[in-house]
């Protein structure tokens, strides 16, 4: 069973923020909350405790199980694009520069490793299965010149 985690209007930019999802993307989670507290990078904070968080909604889903016995993976992390505020900083010449303080929001989703073994097992039992019947493939009738057709492309090429 998967859980999910979710941080709305973080102030930095989706494109600081990715680095460090695309660095911690398909994780155990033990080891990405390693690679998070250690990483000098100022969303890690944000990002060590949102993976927190997730790891303890999906504790409250699975009351019967382990967090260690489990095997908890980060099964997707999506970094999108959340409000810009914008603002005008004085320019040389009268003009006016905009600044743009991004935001972004962050999802994050865990799993653990069992369940996802369980529904490969699941689609390879599918693909085994042999296949009855085959259509046969459908062939088109290749199209015949005719004296009209003909006679119009020796028209174009004398051109």
């Amino acid at each position: 069973m998967e859980a999910v985690a979710k941080l709305n209007n973080y102030p930095t930019s989706p494109r600081k923020m990715r680095l460090l999802a695309d660095l911690i993307r398909g994780m155990e989670v033990d080891k990405a909350l390693g690679v998070l507290q250690f990483n000098p990078k100022h969303p890690a904070v944000p990002l060590y405790k949102l993976l927190k968080s997730a790891i303890n909604n999906w504790e409250q889903k699975n009351t019967d199980a382990k967090v260690e016995d489990a095997n908890l993976i980060i099964k997707t992390i999506m970094v999108d694009g959340g409000r810009v505020i914008r603002r005008m900083r004085p320019a040389p010449q009268g003009r006016g520069y905009r600044i743009r303080k991004r935001s972004n929001h962050v999802t994050l989703i865990v799993d653990s490793k069992a369940t996802k073994s369980v529904k490969a097992e699941k689609v390879t039992k599918k693909a085994e299965e042999p296949v009855e019947a085959v259509a046969a493939p459908v062939v088109k009738k290749a199209r015949t010149r005719t004296k009209k057709d003909s006679a119009t492309t020796q028209k174009e090429t004398s051109k």
